[in-house]
Formats: C-alpha cells, sequence, structure tokens
C-alpha cells in the first residue's frame, strides 16, 4: 500500500471546482457592474451603441451614394440624413407650410408640405434657433425623442408583463424589447430628420399613461401624437377597448364610473378623436380648402385618391394572381390576427395587444403594401418582449439583434440610398 503525498502546486483534486481564471473574474466584475447600473442606463448604453453602428453604416453607405438632385456624389454623413421625406421636413422647418395647395398643370394637387406633419420640423426649427444646421437639428431631435422612447418601452412592457409574469421573465421581455426596438433594421430612422422619433416616443407615454388611468395627461399626449405622424384611428380604438374592459370590470364588481373619472374617461375618448383631425382642420385652415391635407395625399397615390384596402387586395393580385394573391392575404390577415389574440400573447396584457392589432388593421386599410411598410412596422415594438420569454431566450434574442444588424445594413444599402433617377422609398 504506497503512500500518497500532497498534491502537486497547481493541481487540483478530482471533483473540486475549478477556480476562475484572471479573464473570468473580469468579466464577472464587468457584469456585476453592468447589472448594477439603472435599467434606464443600460437601455441607453444599448440605444447610443445602436446609433453608433447605423451613424457607421450610413457614412459607409453615403461613399456609394450617385449625385442627385438632394446631394452631390460621396456628400458625407451630414448631407445624407436628409434624404427623401427629411427635404420636406427641411422645407417647413425653413420657410413654413404653402399658404394655398399647390396644384399642378391640370389643376389637381401636386406634392407639398401639407402632407407632412409639423411637430418634428417645428421642435428642429426651435434647436435651429442656435444655429445648428437643420441635418443635425433635425437629427438631434430624432436622436432625443428615439432615447425616450427607448427607456420608455422597457418601463412600458416591464409593467405590462410584471403583471402576467414572474418579476424574471418580466425584466427579461422588457429588456429584450428594448434591445430589438433599439437595433431593429429600419432604426436608422431614429437618428434622421423623420417624425418616427418623436411619434415613437409619444406613443410610449401615452401607453404608460393608459396602463396608470392617468387620462388627463394622455389625453394631452394624444394631441401632441396627432402632429407628428396619422395613427389616431388606432388610437382611438385603443382608448374604446381599454374603456370598456374598465367599464366592464367595475361593473362586475360593482363600481359604475361616475363624476370626475367619468368625466377624465370622456375627455381621453374625446382627445383621441380630436387627435385625428387636428392635422387636416390646421391644414385647411392655412389654405382655405377644407380637403387640403387629403387632396395633397392622394398626390403621392398612383389613382390620386386614398383608397381603403385597395392597394393590398391590387398588390395581392398583381405579385401572386387574382386568385392565389387575395387568398394568401386574407389567410395571413386572419392567422396574425388569432396568433396576436391568441394564449401566447396574452402576457402582453389587453392595451398592447389592443394598440398591435388596431396597427396592423390601420395599415392594411390605408396603406399602400411597398417599402416604406418596414419603417412602419417599428410601430408595433411591444411584440419584441416577447423573444425574452422564450424557452431558450439567450439565444433567441442573440439570433434576433444579429439578424436586426445585418438587415440594418440592408435597409441602408437598399432604400435609404437614392439611385437616381427615381427609386424605392424607405
Amino acid at each position: 500500500m504506497s503512500a500518497s503525498g500532497p498534491p502537486a502546486r497547481g493541481s487540483v483534486r478530482a471533483g473540486a471546482p475549478v477556480p476562475p481564471t484572471v479573464r473570468q473574474r473580469q468579466r464577472q466584475r464587468l457584469l456585476l457592474r453592468w447589472l448594477r447600473l439603472p435599467a434606464a442606463a443600460r437601455v441607453l448604453a444599448v440605444y447610443a451603441a445602436a446609433r453608433l453602428f447605423s451613424a457607421f453604416v450610413l457614412a459607409e453607405v453615403a461613399r456609394f451614394q450617385e449625385p442627385s438632385a438632394w446631394t452631390p456624389a460621396d456628400p458625407g454623413y451630414a448631407d445624407v440624413l436628409v434624404l427623401w421625406d427629411a427635404t420636406w421636413y427641411r422645407s417647413i422647418a425653413e420657410d413654413g407650410y404653402p399658404d394655398a395647395v399647390p396644384l399642378g398643370e391640370d389643376g389637381e394637387p401636386v406634392q407639398s408640405e401639407l402632407a407632412f406633419y409639423p411637430l418634428a420640423p417645428l421642435l428642429a426649427r426651435l434647436l435651429m434657433a442656435t444655429g445648428l444646421p437643420f441635418a443635425w437639428a433635425g437629427s438631434l431631435v430624432s436622436l432625443l425623442a428615439g432615447a425616450a422612447a427607448a427607456v420608455g418601452v422597457h418601463a412600458l412592457l416591464l409593467r405590462a408583463l410584471s403583471a402576467r409574469c414572474s418579476a424574471g421573465a418580466a425584466r427579461r421581455g422588457a429588456w429584450s424589447a428594448a434591445v430589438l426596438f433599439s437595433v431593429s433594421p429600419p432604426s436608422p430612422v431614429l437618428q434622421v430628420p423623420y417624425t418616427e422619433g418623436p411619434a415613437l416616443a409619444l406613443l410610449v407615454a401615452f401607453l404608460l399613461l393608459l396602463q396608470r388611468q392617468r387620462y388627463l395627461p394622455a389625453a394631452a399626449v394624444a394631441l401632441a401624437l396627432g402632429l407628428t405622424r396619422p395613427v389616431a384611428v388606432p388610437l382611438s380604438v385603443l382608448v374604446a377597448v381599454h374603456l370598456l374592459l374598465r367599464a366592464l370590470a367595475g361593473h362586475r364588481r360593482g363600481a359604475v364610473l361616475r363624476g370626475r373619472e367619468a368625466l377624465r374617461c370622456a375627455v381621453l375618448l374625446g382627445a383621441s378623436g380630436a387627435a385625428g383631425l387636428l392635422w387636416p382642420v390646421t391644414a385647411a385652415l392655412l389654405t382655405g380648402r377644407t380637403d387640403a391635407y387629403t387632396a395633397t395625399m392622394g398626390a403621392w397615390r398612383s389613382g390620386g385618391d386614398v383608397v381603403w384596402l385597395r392597394p393590398w387586395w391590387d398588390v395581392s393580385r398583381y405579385v401572386l394572381g387574382p386568385v392565389a394573391g387575395p387568398v394568401l392575404l386574407v389567410v395571413v390577415v386572419v392567422a396574425f390576427a388569432v396568433w396576436l389574440l391568441g394564449r401566447r400573447t396574452a402576457v402582453l396584457g389587453a392595451e398592447l395587444r389592443t394598440w398591435c392589432l388596431a396597427y396592423a388593421g390601420y395599415l392594411l386599410l390605408v396603406l399602400d403594401p411597398f417599402t416604406s411598410l418596414f419603417r412602419y412596422l417599428v410601430f408595433l415594438f411591444p411584440l419584441g418582449g416577447l423573444v425574452g420569454l422564450h424557452p431558450r431566450r439567450r439565444g433567441a434574442l442573440r439570433v434576433w439583434v444579429l439578424a436586426s444588424l445585418a438587415l440594418q445594413v440592408v435597409w441602408t444599402a437598399w432604400l435609404w440610398r437614392f439611385s437616381p433617377p427615381a427609386d424605392w422609398p424607405p
């Protein structure tokens, strides 16, 4: 029987835990410091990193920009910011709106600033008073509004999921929603002079106030949202469903809305409806023509008019045939509605599911299904919270992030870069 001596220096007994290496300890310390940061600070850090990535992509794509009416060849980062609709917003910020509906030689309305909502360019105009050119002023408005929206997305999803999930699951879902919002393929729009940043910030603020049943501040935010983008129709649907569900819940408990609370509900419902009329009425007052906004919007449509549902129907027939196209369109719409109203998405809560369903329905009714659709889909950001609840959540989120960054390059190079003489809009 041989005697065994003490283990050699540096050896590890069988079954003993392996001590972490220096690099592993450093990573653990960094991870702990990261996790100890407030959630808002971590979201802002991810948002800032995403915007730096987008800035690099925009600057690289600018090197391949051909000369056009908007920019020279290889215009650089600042000039590439003001392509496409940003030119209209610059015109509004610098010169305001026309006092009459511009008409073509045939007497019909032509494309003009009246089709574009005023809040974002007017905010840029305030910053331009400090001496900033429009490209930087408009970009700063979008950047700051997008940052506020990203923080709000995290807070919104955390509150919604906490009511139906464990605390850990709620944190993971809120984190995935904020991250995917920040890196989504069309997220460069959050640093160009477009309306998405301010509109998203106001929408998130509205949803947070609605969650907390703070109806008077929510009414004010709804009116401001009515000056950023035409999203009042799904907003009104959301408010109506929210108030109906609250009334039914109160009825089951024997509590009926009365007095000041009923008045606040009425104010909110009225404000959400008025938000949709705010800019069309303002455009009518500016020009003296009651249909100034809708007539101008028609100038962007091939038929000269905004016709509900027909663009999707016609495009489906054109792409897939007169039978297969409409059938597939109906199947996709029904499948999306069934999924969104199903058990797996119930964790989002009634308000967020209603918003997603109403907004998708709004796009189906009024939108031409072309390349701008990718940008409009950013408003379905609550669905990003479901990725964090995936059984393989870490792997799923990483795949989504990597795919989003790759598609962001595609979106910028394909849609934001303008190829003369005509191109698909972003």
